[in-house]
């Protein structure tokens, strides 16, 4: 699938879907000399949290990826992520985890939420470049990030990193700890740092600087127990 097929990042929207998927992808760069249709890094692990209507987890996803292009797991990334080369020498090319993320995520109608688009354009690119098909895949991706930095009163500074959007949110996120970047605890904690109205979105503080408030967290009829 193009990336002129597929719709930009849009606003977190928790009224016209069925799910939200917290999706986090972990990557490992690609030698300059194996490069191909500007793919510079490969996707090495796939997390995921699946939300209710309510913002309730439903499920987590979990899985290492098989490179392609890039040999075993550069040392910077090894100590980052925690991921070895054995680890995505054992694992499934990139096609079948997709494939088994969508079964996973089901036939619903479902936003992606993603911090920054890094995520969303690494899919692209890559599926681009391996003829990996994406149309089962949902289309619609909201930036996290993109808005927890129109509430925090940033100003000029940028865009504000999940580590410190945790710790304005009074979340406990060690980033100095690799595991702290594997895509499954990336996912979690962003799913616990969208938590807010009670159907997934951080409710809106009544002044800028100040962090949104926690929903009741009520479980919905589909909740798993």
């Amino acid at each position: 699938m193009s990336a002129e097929k597929t719709p930009c990042i849009s606003a977190i929207d928790t009224t016209n879907f069925a799910r939200q998927i917290v999706l986090d992808f972990e990557f490992a760069p690609v030698p300059k000399q194996r490069q191909r249709r500007g793919l510079r890094n490969e996707i090495i692990e796939v997390g995921a949290v699946k939300l209710d209507y309510h913002g309730n987890a439903m499920g987590e996803f979990s899985q290492f990826v098989q490179t392609e292009f890039t040999e075993g797991v550069a040392y910077p990334v090894r100590e980052l992520t925690g991921i070895s080369a054995v680890d995505t020498a054992m694992a499934d090319p990139l096609y079948v985890v997709i494939k088994r993320l969508s079964d996973w995520i089901g036939r619903y109608s479902a936003q992606v939420v993603c911090w920054s688009g890094a995520d969303h354009r690494q899919l692209l690119t890559e599926c681009q470049a391996k003829h990996i098909d994406l149309s089962a895949f949902p289309t619609d991706w909201a930036d996290l990030q993109a808005f927890y930095t129109s509430i925090m009163d940033v100003g000029s500074h940028g865009r504000v990193s999940l580590g410190d959007a945790a710790a304005w949110f009074g979340i406990e996120f060690d980033e100095s700890t690799g595991h702290a970047h594997s895509a499954g605890r990336c996912a979690r904690n962003r799913q616990v740092a969208q938590a807010g109205d009670g159907r997934g979105l951080p409710r809106e503080s009544a002044r800028p600087g100040s962090p949104p408030t926690l929903g009741d967290g009520r479980a919905g009829p589909d909740t798993p127990l």
